[in-house]
């Protein structure tokens, strides 16, 4: 790049330098920016200035002043360049005004560092009208800041940031090909309107414009992220940066703008968002997310006081679908459910997946009014539970499903103070209405927090449970038709030291909840062994009959538990009776079926306990080894008087027949009832509490295990047992 009127310069430096003297030669060549050298035709050294004087090698302060200098070609290679050859040039060269050498480098030995400036040589011709004498004036013109100038503006081309630079009026003097490809606008587009004109034309903001302008002229600079809008069919997310440049007086000498492309960024962003507050298979908000609205709606009632409530649903029978028939038909269930949900929905409402088939809506602020709020928030559950009670076809599978739905309804200050505390009582309420038979709609009670805490009390209570010294076999006798024991149930009994008697459906869930209820199932199984070994070898051949739990059975290793005590206790598995409900055959079938072969490999009776409250109960007859079905309690509490009852119980007692199945009877609690169920069927077990209620060993040995002479009658049976009464049977 060539200094501006840079040969006028040198014409009137060249005159001022004739007719001057000495001294004020040397003043003038000192305040000159580039080195110069004044020398005569000989290469005698006739003045220096002092930039010039920095590129002089102390070291060959003897030699020509021409060769005192190092100057190189190349700055990398340091190729010599031979001055002297090139300044004798001078003399057969027809312009003998001036002659431009390539851009070279000159060693400079200013300071410590010895570094090479790249230069410009000239050389001029000057004559002295005075002296009559002729000399020549050697130019060197440091290009450092030329070339670091044009290495800026290459790197400014060459960067895929965005950039541009305006003059002091704001104008765009120097865009980039990146800022004019982003923007659309040629450069002499662009060199027509201000950086404000082209910031209002297609930047959107995210800060008032005032804002920014009051950052650039106080602080001197703004950065922030924008939307960048070239046309109607282009966006682009970035990062703009705004500079102003003044001088040392705060005048503005021009702006400085870059233009960073991060919608790569803002993507990844939004799908960083979406995996961490949204469900990925359905697009529903996730738990995070909906904890986070919740705290929100929050603090909004808090000054609104308006009703707001948490629908919380979880779907019936969801998990034997998915074990049954796969995770793809349960996956495609739950989308059709979300849709379904978000259909019903409005849209300031928050609907998500939780966890599994768990969903949530959270119905934001409905009315000031309780009534109203009630109305609309339980309308909004009915219709939701409503919907999902319906038949799906999925993979040419049509398929029944249903919800059990918990509400909770709370307003500001009113209400509870933490998001995670709403939830949970939405999900109380919930579970309440799976456990009165699920696909109904239940609104939380305070009534739930009591329970649910002593069903804390019980849960921490078993896990610190002496199992022998607060837990006892109680036993209840199986009589046939002419009053004999034939057998007995054992059922398990629960004396807390704290707690007193807790009764068996009480703790049970809880058990089998918190999975203690595998300790406890192999205590029992061990201590019902080792009584019917005992009793056997006394008695005769009696056979007991043992619960387990679903739990219990679906653990991997229980088959090999049970092979243990067998060994351990000696106990003959022919005498032992296992009694399984229906729902451990539906839950994974084919493994349920080879262990239950498996047990009946090894000599023990398999029974399907509370037989008929199932759904599949025929279709797995054909299937399963079993030999005994026990009549549930509640198809006989209401015989001979219900007519529907006594339907259901003859059809078991033929299927049994059919089958050559054994049946017993629970929960005979009348005279007319065993005397009903004994003309059915004279080999059918009768167990309740028309003959006794259970007992502990030792009294149930007194009263029901004789000798076979000593069998008593039915009548005399009941009078030494007593206690009839409307309990259940375990």
């Amino acid at each position: 790049m060539k200094t501006p009127h840079i040969d006028s310069e040198m014409t009137e430096l060249v005159a001022q330098l004739n007719h001057s003297h000495h001294r004020q030669k040397q003043q003038i060549a000192d305040a000159f920016y580039d080195g110069l050298f004044l020398i005569s035709k000989r290469l005698d050294l006739v003045l220096l200035n002092q930039k010039a004087s920095s590129y002089i090698n102390p070291a060959k302060s003897d030699a020509p002043v021409l060769e005192q200098l190092e100057i190189y070609t190349q700055k990398r290679n340091q190729i010599p360049f031979e001055l002297t050859t090139w300044f004798q040039q001078l003399s057969t060269a027809e312009n003998k005004t001036n002659l431009i050498s390539p851009l070279v480098w000159v060693r400079s030995f200013n300071g410590h560092k010895n570094q090479l400036v790249p230069v410009l040589i000239k050389a001029y011709s000057i004559h002295s009208t005075i002296d009559k004498t002729e000399n020549y004036m050697i130019l060197m013109q440091d290009q450092s800041l030329q070339i670091q100038a044009e290495a800026q503006i290459k790197l400014m081309e060459a960067s895929y940031a965005g950039q541009f630079i305006t003059d002091s009026s704001g104008y765009i003097t120097q865009p980039n090909y990146t800022f004019s490809a982003y923007t659309g606008l040629s450069t002499q587009t662009l060199s027509q309107m201000t950086y404000i004109e082209w910031l209002k034309k297609q930047v959107v903001l995210r800060v008032p414009f005032d804002s920014v302008m009051h950052a650039l002229l106080t602080d001197g600079r703004w950065s922030g992220e924008v939307q960048l809008t070239p046309s109607e069919q282009m966006q682009y997310h970035a990062v703009l940066s705004l500079s102003m440049m003044t001088d040392s007086n705060r005048n503005i000498e021009h702006f400085i703008g870059v233009l960073q492309d991060i919608t790569d960024i803002q993507e990844a962003r939004s799908e960083i968002e979406r995996l961490a507050y949204y469900d990925n298979l359905t697009g529903l908000a996730n738990r995070t997310l909906l904890n986070n609205k919740v705290a929100a709606t929050l603090e909004n009632t808090e000054k609104s006081m308006s009703y707001s409530g948490l629908i919380l649903l979880d779907l019936d029978g969801f998990r034997m679908i998915n074990d049954t028939l796969g995770h793809t038909i349960g996956d495609q269930l739950l989308i059709l459910v979300s849709q379904k949900i978000t259909e019903l929905s409005a849209e300031q409402d928050v609907v998500a997946r939780l966890d599994g088939d768990e969903f949530a809506i959270l119905v934001n602020e409905v009315s000031q009014d309780s009534v109203e709020a009630l109305t609309h928030i339980m309308g909004l559950a009915h219709k939701i539970r409503h919907s999902i009670d319906d038949r799906y076809t999925i993979q040419h599978r049509s398929l029944h499903s249903s919800a059990s739905i918990g509400v909770y309804i709370f307003k500001g200050l009113e209400s509870l103070s933490l998001a995670d505390e709403i939830i949970r009582h939405s999900n109380m309420a919930m579970h309440e209405a799976k456990n009165l038979g699920g696909n109904q709609v239940y609104q939380f009670e305070d009534k739930l927090c009591s329970a649910a805490q002593h069903r804390l009390e019980m849960l921490q209570a078993l896990n610190h449970s002496e199992l022998d010294d607060e837990f006892q076999l109680y036993f209840q006798p199986q009589i046939d038709s002419e009053g004999r024991t034939v057998g007995m149930e054992t059922l398990l009994r629960w004396f807390h030291p704290a707690l007193g008697l807790v009764p068996p459906n009480d703790f049970i869930p809880v058990a089998e909840e918190g999975r203690q209820i595998i300790k406890i199932g192999l205590w029992v199984m061990h201590k019902a062994f080792l009584q019917a070994k005992a009793w056997n070898e006394q008695y005769g051949t009696l056979r007991m009959s043992i619960n387990i739990s679903p739990i219990q059975f679906h653990e991997q290793s229980f088959v090999e538990l049970v092979i243990g005590l067998v060994k351990f206790t000696q106990v003959n598995p022919n005498t032992i009776t296992l009694e399984l409900t229906e729902g451990v055959l539906i839950r994974n079938t084919e493994l349920a079926l080879q262990k239950i072969q498996h047990l009946v490999s090894l000599g023990f009776q398999i029974s399907i306990d509370d037989f008929g409250t199932g759904y599949s109960s025929l279709s797995y007859l054909q299937k399963l080894p079993i030999h005994e079905l026990k009549i549930d309690q509640s198809f006989i509490r209401n015989i001979p008087e219900n007519t529907d009852d006594i339907a259901i119980v003859e059809s078991i007692i033929q299927l049994a027949q059919t089958k050559n199945l054994a049946v017993v009877a629970e929960g005979v609690e009348t005279q007319e009832q065993a005397s009903f169920l004994t003309t059915l069927s004279s080999s059918l077990l009768i167990q309740g509490y028309f003959y006794s209620q259970p007992v502990p060993a030792n009294e149930f040995e007194s009263v029901f295990l004789k000798t076979p002479s000593e069998h008593q009658s039915l009548h005399a049976l009941k009078k030494q047992s007593g206690h009839l009464g409307n309990q259940t049977t375990h």
